[in-house]
């Protein structure tokens, strides 16, 4: 990787030294056409940043010196303009190319970890409420160069497995109302289960045996 370092200055309204800026585009071109490998995806990256970072200090330096001259100083500064304009350009053809890359890449990888989300899935039993979905973990730090899922990403996909199947299980809680139905058919078993078949009881005896049940509706 080229480093610049550029030691911008003017002399009577000219840039100078700005011809170092460009020797990042010189890069660019020994970059490959298709990108196949992760280690060339980083140098793309990488020269991408490089781009952006020269053609951003070209552009403030234009700024400044346009500030303390006349509007034709743009005219007397036209290869540094070019200079800008290239970098930009090249930097917009190389994110094009590093997007098409990582999808591609992404596309290819999905399936290893679609398999291993449905093998999730199943070992907790899931159902479809609680499974969970391969998309939320898409995106290129989920694999390794070799294409494998990150030991990390492995273990947060466990445990939100773990998770959901702790919550699928989970007894829902009873509303008030569900609460006061359970006591009730409790205390009406309990009163018929205390009455003989062929036994004949008083009122009293009845009134006594629902005063339980009467306690449950204050």
């Amino acid at each position: 990787m080229i480093e610049t370092k550029p030691a911008l200055s003017f002399e009577n309204g000219v840039m100078v030294n700005y011809s170092d800026l460009l020797a990042v585009a010189e890069e660019y071109k020994s970059l490959p056409d298709i990108i196949v490998t992760a280690e060339q995806g980083s140098r793309v990256a990488a020269v991408k940043s490089d781009l952006k970072k020269n053609a951003d200090i070209i552009k403030k330096e234009l700024k400044a010196e346009d500030k303390r001259r006349s509007e034709a100083f743009y005219e007397d500064n036209h290869g540094a303009v070019a200079a800008m304009d290239t970098l930009l350009s090249v930097r917009e053809d190389l994110v094009e190319r590093t997007n098409t890359w990582e999808k591609t890449r992404l596309d290819a990888n999905m399936p290893v970890l679609e398999a291993f989300i449905d093998e999730q899935n199943e070992l907790h039993h899931l159902d479809s409420q609680h499974q969970l979905i391969a998309n939320n973990w898409r995106k290129l730090g989920t694999f390794t160069p070799t294409g494998k899922i990150v030991g990390k990403v492995q273990n947060e996909i466990v445990s939100q497995a773990r998770l959901a199947e702790f919550e699928q299980n989970q007894q829902p809680e009873l509303s008030p109302l569900d609460l006061l139905k359970r006591d009730l058919n409790s205390a009406f078993s309990d009163l018929y289960g205390k009455f003989e078949d062929d036994v004949i009881y008083s009122g009293t005896e009845v009134k006594e045996a629902l005063a339980r049940i009467a306690e449950l509706l204050k």
